[in-house]
């Protein structure tokens, strides 16, 4: 598969990274030369330097014969108008844009543009977390990763107050929240003084990129 990566971020650099891991043909655009260290040494693919929407750029990174386009910039307006460059000009097979505004996400797609909305993979994470009481492995915001863990209170833990639990011991990870076996959540940083019952669950998160 022809791959076009627009934005090779946090998000981009590992997309193509993968990609390319992968054996796909894989390039990648950006303005600034140097977001291009952050693709690992093994990367196959090449690289492009410029305005993402600039089309002569856009050639020159192949997306005249590539299956398909990601627009992963920080700038919604801008994954947009690859998209729509993609899709009018070129007749790019499937493109794919990064929206961090829930609201435009749902607008752009009553259009036919293919989106994915950072915000709103947190939220149904968060609350699939909440609601079944399953770890989620990674959540993601607009410029970084979680990773949340749950574990069940130890009984030595029970009857310590909440500001008594700092750290999962060798994860690196601190005390977000406490899940309650009704379901409801307890925030560390809203009750500090909440004592732990053996049945809650201690909810632990790190940053991970």
């Amino acid at each position: 598969m022809n791959v076009l990566i627009v934005g090779c971020g946090k998000v981009g650099s590992q997309i193509s990274n993968q990609l390319s891991e992968a054996g796909h043909d894989v390039a990648v655009v950006d303005q600034d030369p140097e977001h291009f260290q952050s693709l690992s040494d093994d990367f196959s693919g090449y690289t492009v330097t410029g305005v993402p929407i600039d089309q002569d750029v856009l050639k020159r990174a192949g997306i005249e014969g590539c299956d398909v386009v990601a627009a992963v910039t920080e700038d919604d307006n801008t994954n947009v108008m690859v998209c729509q460059v993609a899709n009018d000009v070129f007749h790019v097979p499937w493109s794919l844009a990064r929206v961090y505004d829930p609201r435009r996400s749902n607008v752009f797609a009553q259009f036919g543009l293919h989106t994915i909305c950072p915000t709103n993979l947190s939220v149904d994470a968060i609350l699939s977390m909440i609601t079944t009481r399953e770890p989620v492995s990674h959540v993601y915001f607009d410029a970084a990763t979680a990773s949340f863990e749950t574990v069940p209170v130890a009984k030595a833990q029970a009857g310590l107050k909440i500001r008594q639990i700092q750290e999962l011991d060798g994860a690196g990870g601190v005390l977000f929240g406490v899940l309650h076996e009704d379901g409801n959540l307890t925030l560390a940083g809203a009750a500090p003084k909440y004592e732990l019952l053996e049945k809650d669950r201690l909810i632990f998160a790190r940053v991970v990129d």
